[in-house]
C-alpha cells in the first residue's frame, strides 16, 4: 500500500471511528441529562469530535481479491468530557471493521464501542492477526475481548456485508 492510500484510510476510518464514538456517547448520557432544555437547545451543534490516541490501522485482503479489509482500532475521548467533574475519566474503546470496494468506499462490516465505565457490559476488541482458522484459504480475524472479567479470544469470518462470529471464548 502506498503511504498516501495509508492516509486515505486513515483519514476515512477515523472519521467512521468519529460517528461510532458520538453514537454510543449519546447512548451513554444520563437521562436526566439529555431532558434539560438546555441540553436540548445543544444538540443542534454538532459536537467536536473526539480526540483519537493510540490509533493502530492494519489492512488485509483476506479473500485474496485485492477487496482490502479495513481494521481500526483506538482509544478515544471526548473534548467536552474534560469539563464534566464525573465524565474526565471516560475513555472509549472502538473496533471498526470495513471493506473498501473498487470505488475507495468503505462498507462498515463490524463496529465496537465501549468505554473504561461498562467493560462488564461490552467487553473491548483488540485485532490479534488475521488466520486461516477453518483451512479454507481464507482469511479470518481473530480478536482478543477483554472485559472486566478477563479476556476471551474471538474468531470472525469476513463476509461482503458484516462479519460472522466462527469461534467465541469464554473470559476467565
Amino acid at each position: 500500500m502506498k503511504p498516501e492510500e495509508e492516509q486515505t484510510f486513515r483519514k476515512k476510518m477515523l472519521a467512521l471511528a468519529a460517528t461510532e464514538v458520538a453514537k454510543q456517547a449519546k447512548q451513554s448520557e444520563p437521562l436526566a441529562e439529555s431532558s434539560t432544555s438546555s441540553r436540548r437547545s445543544r444538540s443542534s451543534v454538532k459536537p467536536a469530535p473526539p480526540n483519537f490516541e493510540d490509533v493502530k490501522l492494519r489492512v488485509f485482503d483476506v479473500a485474496t481479491n485485492n477487496e482490502p479489509i479495513l481494521v481500526l482500532s483506538a482509544k478515544a475521548t471526548l473534548p467536552q468530557s474534560a469539563k464534566a467533574g464525573s465524565e474526565a475519566a471516560r475513555e472509549y474503546y472502538v473496533t471498526v471493521v470495513a471493506r473498501s470496494d473498487f470505488n475507495g468506499e468503505l462498507r462498515k462490516l463490524l463496529s465496537s464501542v465501549t468505554d473504561n465505565q461498562h467493560l462488564d457490559v461490552t467487553a473491548r476488541l483488540e485485532l490479534i492477526d488475521a488466520v486461516d482458522a477453518d483451512g479454507d484459504g481464507r482469511g479470518e480475524l481473530l480478536f482478543r475481548e477483554v472485559s472486566d472479567v478477563g479476556s476471551a479470544y474471538v474468531v470472525y469470518r469476513v463476509t461482503p456485508d458484516q462479519l460472522w462470529t466462527l469461534f467465541e471464548g469464554s473470559p476467565r
